[in-house]
């Protein structure tokens, strides 16, 4: 007799990174695809949710994370801020050079919402590595991730 059988796929990490401390945008409308650059890192999202682990290589940044949608009508992108935070980050650094990311990375460990809404995950405490955020995509077809603050941002994101 023919079964059926439900499986969840691991969600596997992906990184990228991004020299911050460029002003944060005024997002507005764009006939222009939205694309990485000086103090921004922009990826392809997932429809549900966003699982984000950060790094950076300067003190705790401000964090800047929006969703672009694209409407065919008038063939325009469309920016959303869908969360802003403030982070803490580990006392200690991560000597990571051996697996292609900077040495001397600190873990973003903790966040409070300035502005939109989403889950935090710390750590053993808001200063402890392993912690992470999770953000509600909204449908956004790209994500955009900013931060004002002078150093490296590494961006771990799963889509879920």
């Amino acid at each position: 007799m023919p079964h059926v059988t439900q499986v969840t796929e691991t969600k596997n990490f992906h990184v990228e990174s991004f020299t911050s401390g460029a002003a944060v945008p005024s997002l507005t409308l764009t006939k222009t695809k939205p694309a990485s650059a000086t103090g921004n890192v922009t990826f392809g999202a997932s429809l549900n949710y966003l699982k984000l682990k950060l790094y950076t290589t300067g003190a705790a940044p401000t964090m800047y994370v929006f969703g672009w949608n694209y409407c065919s009508d008038t063939n325009i992108y469309v920016p959303q801020l869908l969360v802003s935070f403030t982070t803490t980050i580990s006392a200690s650094a991560q000597a990571l050079a051996s697996v292609g990311l900077a040495d001397s990375l600190h873990e973003i460990t903790g966040a409070t919402a300035s502005t939109g809404d989403f889950k935090v995950f710390s750590g053993t405490s808001t200063t402890a590595p392993g912690g992470f955020v999770l953000i509600d995509t909204l449908g956004c077809e790209y994500i955009q991730v900013y931060s004002g603050t002078s150093g490296t941002i590494y961006v771990l994101h799963a889509g879920l």
